[in-house]
């Protein structure tokens, strides 16, 4: 089974916000069904943070993210491998600019 892709959101913003605790600001998340290097299918998770919130955010509390986001999925019954980005407001809003 594979969970719509709002529930995605929803459910890595909790697995995260709980992984990362106060560490850092998560304003969304944003995620596309996408293919592992494998040609599995995955998914391409963009978590957008607060400003000046991503210095705050260690090798180890992104792994511990990564391993309660994976977790969390599939105890919601989606088994998509999920491909983690993080990126701050101003980042997504320069890229988004950059687009068009």
């Amino acid at each position: 089974m594979m969970l719509e892709l709002s529930q995605v959101d929803e459910v890595v913003n909790k697995a995260v916000s709980a992984a990362l605790k106060k560490q850092a600001g998560i304003t969304h998340v944003i995620s596309e069904s996408t293919s592992d290097s494998q040609g599995d299918e995955a998914l391409h998770i963009t978590i957008v943070l607060k400003r000046g919130s991503a210095d705050k955010i260690t090798g180890e509390s992104a792994l511990n993210a990564l391993v309660s986001v994976d977790r969390a999925l599939r105890e919601a019954g989606d088994d998509r491998f999920p491909i983690i980005d993080y990126v701050t407001e101003e980042e997504l809003a320069s890229s988004d600019d950059a687009e068009s």
